[in-house]
């Protein structure tokens, strides 16, 4: 039946004229996996052909505020802001372990500690996905870290990072700052430069403030991971998946060999956490003219398995993980300015 005759617009539909494979080469373009869905709701003919596409966008939407009614016994189903502060500081680790112990849900999904509906829900009428990008929510401040972002003081913080797996994971960059300041023109760039040169101690408490960092970011990597594993259960033909937040805080990206080596792994049979090999290089300040800002207290944190390649391939870990055009080239160039320290500092997080 033809979209004209089920819309009933009392005048003659053009889409009728153009031929399927032109109306599937619009449809690819849009990729907005809501936009498809209403599409497919418009007539039969659209609804035949969407399902084809085969590059997918969705942003999943944000489910209703939790009360503290909901929050009793649903504490692997929602994670609250209180509840993730307090264990990252006293039960790191255990928390890292359980997460990665949770089994996905069928009617929703909690990741970042924020609750949305499950996308496998949205993405069923496609069939031919092989490319996926899903946009999760964020839950609270994309800042994280020092009280300035918060209190709406001078500056924010500013946090990066991206992620890839397999069966496990394979790596994880961050780039992380107290803060952003924008430059001052009272030779600023001198301080900075020196700053660099100097290579600057890290004192502890802002080297566990760094750790709170990237174990905030291992345990967002982690439960993407397992949303990711969810979604591959229904998209046998997917080869390529992204999972980033509505704050472009973090990603997690994983290829087709990559999805075929989780695929092929046990199922969730193996909930131990292998050893991990972490670098972090600090200064105290760095200034990054192409972004215009100075950054305090300016971190790269590289992580990947023990024994995997030792600590000769971090550099260039860290050089592919921030990168491209626009915000990704700026974002290079302070880690590259940052990296151009000669301190670094090695850590060892043993497996449980």
């Amino acid at each position: 039946m033809s979209c004209s005759h089920e819309m009933s617009l009392g005048s003659e539909n053009f889409f009728d004229r153009l031929p399927d494979e032109i109306l599937h080469s619009v449809f690819i373009r849009l990729r907005d996996a809501k936009f498809l869905c209403v599409s497919m709701a418009v007539c039969r003919r659209f609804r035949s052909i969407v399902p084809q596409v085969d590059e997918i966008f969705l942003r999943v939407p944000r489910k209703n505020p939790v009360t503290h009614d909901h929050e009793n016994g649903s504490w692997s189903r929602v994670l609250s802001k209180n509840l993730l502060v307090r264990t990252l500081i006293f039960k790191p680790m255990r928390f890292i372990s359980g997460l990665m112990r949770l089994k996905g849900k069928n009617e929703e999904c909690s990741c970042d500690g924020c609750s949305y509906h499950t996308p496998n829900e949205i993405l069923k009428p496609f069939e031919e996905i092989r490319s996926l990008h899903v946009r999760i929510p964020s839950y609270g401040d994309k800042n994280m870290g020092s009280k300035a972002g918060r209190e709406g003081k001078q500056a924010a913080n500013l946090l990066k990072w991206k992620a890839e797996f397999g069966s496990q994971m394979q790596s994880c960059v961050i780039l992380g700052a107290k803060s952003c300041l924008e430059i001052k023109k009272t030779g600023e760039s001198t301080l900075c430069d020196q700053t660099v040169r100097e290579a600057d101690l890290i004192a502890d408490a802002e080297l566990k403030l760094r750790i709170v960092w990237t174990i905030s970011c291992l345990i967002a990597a982690s439960a993407r991971h397992e949303l990711i594993r969810e979604i591959v259960k229904d998209q046998r033909n997917i080869e390529n998946v992204v999972i980033s937040d509505e704050s472009g805080q973090g990603k997690v990206c994983m290829n087709r060999g990559q999805i075929e080596e989780m695929r092929n792994s046990k199922k969730k049979g193996d909930d131990q956490v292998h050893s991990l090999s972490m670098k972090m290089w600090y200064v105290e300040k760095l200034e990054v003219p192409s972004l215009g800002k100075v950054m305090e207290g300016a971190t790269v944190v590289a992580i990947r398995p023990s024994g995997s390649s030792g600590y000769g391939g971090m550099e260039e870990l860290v050089a592919a993980a921030f990168g491209g055009d626009g915000e990704g080239m700026v974002v290079g160039e302070a880690v590259g300015r940052l990296m151009a320290a000669s301190r670094c500092y090695t850590l060892e997080i043993s497996s449980f």
